[in-house]
């Protein structure tokens, strides 16, 4: 964790790492998926008569299957909160230009300015690999978060954007806790969104609603 002052190096990342049809294929169908989502949440919300005459269970859930899908969908939403607002993107869609960083992320292309930059770098344990990802926040507050895919570990393409330390033994450590702190960020976005989606699609007078 600091504030980034090295030039960039010369070997960074100059292009993405996936091909151009690829990756805009990739991207619609993902905001097409994103639609769809909200769109079921949305008409659980607002359609809820044509759902509620199929009653409730004694917990007060709703028996139908579109306010059941809805909260599945508010889950995925928890889950993926920063992919869906643009705040993170994988590292194969991050280049090196110069002093600034260059994402394409689902909600169109977004640039961070490295010098002076605070970053702080991370690991997530998987069963299948580690995730290595670091959030840049640059002077004017603009925030991006990059990760690498998971199952791959470190595939070097994050460390080359902006240049890391030798590792260690404290820096993984501090890294792997980071990393905790960064999961518990999506735990906390999928309660409260379930919960709010709880409270409105609950039956009247339940526990719950």
């Amino acid at each position: 964790m600091g504030r980034h002052a090295a030039d960039a190096p010369a070997d960074a990342p100059k292009t993405f790492g996936l091909r151009e049809p690829w990756a805009r294929a990739g991207l619609w169908t993902v905001r097409g998926a994103l639609v769809l989502v909200v769109l079921v949440i949305v008409l659980a919300v607002v359609d809820r008569p044509a759902w509620e005459r199929f009653g409730y269970d004694d917990d007060g859930f709703p028996r139908a299957a579109l306010p059941n899908a809805a909260l599945f969908c508010a889950f995925v939403l928890g889950i993926g909160w920063q992919w869906f607002t643009g705040l993170a993107t994988p590292s194969s869609m991050v280049r090196r230009d110069g002093d600034d960083l260059r994402a394409v992320t689902l909600i169109g292309p977004r640039r961070v300015r490295v010098p002076g930059a605070l970053l702080v770098r991370f690991r997530v344990w998987t069963n299948v690999g580690t995730v290595h990802g670091m959030i840049v926040v640059d002077r004017r507050c603009r925030a991006l978060v990059v990760g690498s895919p998971v199952g791959t570990g470190d595939t070097g393409r994050t460390r080359a954007l902006v240049p890391a330390p030798a590792d260690s033994f404290r820096r993984a450590l501090v890294e792997h806790i980071l990393g905790i702190g960064w999961l518990l960020s999506t735990v906390v976005a999928v309660f409260v969104l379930i919960l709010v989606l709880d409270v409105l699609l609950a039956a009247p007078g339940s526990r719950i609603g």
